[in-house]
């Protein structure tokens, strides 16, 4: 009997291995806006710590490189969510031709609003959990990584002093909100793109917008 990668059986074995895959696909997405955040914290961002500076630098130093940081963001994860409704697109082509891919069939890599966010929050995490420290118990190296690594967090409450360290947390809905946004314009943008395919050829069903199925339905198709 020919094997069915979308019985429920081969799907409940695989459940490890189809985390595996969906972790490693955000941890991809998570790679560039996490070096960007880095880079604008240590170059642009860090001005705004430094006492040495005129205040209207700081300022600028801050706001600006908080924009430019705000929408790089958004455009990673304009991509993110554009590449991951492309390979939903792909994907459902290939499961209604039965295709025997596990990743296929697991639906990894492919588009899901929470995601972005999910995506978003990876990215904060490393200074929200050095902020924590430095809330907890102040120490001298925490006291670097927030100003020099991590800057796009804690420059914007330094004008307040050191006792407002707290309301740094703040700033860490930055990439959370505009990596999830981002993502969700992304999904829009893909649906531009393939309805401009379908106009242009109508007769290629690779080029058409599907609906994304919900974990229910996703079951019963395995079944």
């Amino acid at each position: 009997m020919e094997n069915n990668y979308f019985e429920e059986e081969p799907v409940q074995l695989s459940k490890k291995k189809k985390l595996w895959w969906e972790l490693k696909d955000i941890l991809a997405g998570c790679a560039f806006p996490l070096i960007i955040t880095i880079v604008f914290s240590s170059t642009i961002i860090t001005f705004g710590v430094s006492d040495t500076v005129d205040i209207w630098l700081r300022v600028i130093a801050v706001a600006g490189g908080l924009i430019m940081l705000a929408i790089a963001y958004f455009m990673f994860g304009r991509t993110n969510g554009s590449e991951a409704y492309k390979k939903t697109i792909e994907n459902q082509r290939k499961r209604e031709l039965n295709s025997s891919d596990e990743s296929v069939a697991y639906h990894t890599g492919e588009y899901a609003l929470w995601k972005g966010f999910l995506i978003g929050f990876i990215v904060s995490l490393p200074p929200i959990i050095v902020l924590t420290i430095e809330v907890c118990v102040h120490n001298t190296v925490c006291s670097f990584i927030l100003q020099y690594v991590f800057a796009f967090c804690y420059a914007p409450f330094t004008f307040l002093g050191e006792g407002y360290v707290a309301l740094s947390y703040i700033s860490m809905l930055l990439p959370i909100l505009m990596l999830g946004i981002g993502y969700y314009f992304g999904k829009l943008r893909q649906i531009k793109i393939q309805e401009e395919l379908a106009k242009t050829n109508p007769d290629d069903k690779r080029s058409r917008v599907v609906d994304i199925p919900s974990d229910k339905k996703n079951k019963r198709g395995r079944k």
